[in-house]
C-alpha cells in the first residue's frame, strides 16, 4: 500500500483533516488569493466550462471540490435543473452559501 503524503508530515492529523483545516482558515480570503495567485485564470477557465457546457442541455451538474462556489454560481446562468457544490471544507461552504443567498439562487452547496 502507498504512505499517504500528508501537506504537514509532523502533525498525527490525516491528511483528510489537514487539508480541510487548511480550507477552514483561508476560506475568507480564498476568492481574492485565488485572483492573485491565478493572475485572473481561475476567471477565464470558469467562463470557458460555462461555454462548453452550453453546447447540450444538462439536467443535474456536480461540482466537486466547489470551494466558495464560483463555478456554480456561474453555472446558475445556464438552463440546468439541479445544480449542486461539494467540498471538504464547511469554511468555504459558508462563504459559498452566504454568496448564493445574495444571489438568490437555488443551488445546493454540501
Amino acid at each position: 500500500m502507498r504512505e499517504s503524503i500528508k501537506p504537514n508530515q509532523n502533525l498525527t492529523e490525516t491528511k483528510k483533516a489537514q487539508v480541510t483545516h487548511m480550507f477552514n482558515v483561508i476560506s475568507k480570503r480564498y476568492d481574492i488569493l485565488n485572483r492573485i495567485i491565478t493572475f485572473g485564470i481561475d476567471v477565464l477557465w470558469r467562463k470557458k466550462v460555462i461555454k462548453f457546457l452550453k453546447k447540450e442541455k444538462h439536467n443535474n451538474l456536480l461540482d466537486i471540490a466547489t470551494g466558495t462556489g464560483d463555478l456554480v454560481i456561474e453555472l446558475a446562468k445556464l438552463d440546468i435543473d439541479k445544480i449542486i457544490g461539494l467540498d471538504i471544507s464547511p469554511g468555504m461552504l459558508e462563504i459559498g452559501r452566504e454568496k448564493v443567498k445574495k444571489k438568490n439562487l437555488m443551488i445546493e452547496l454540501v
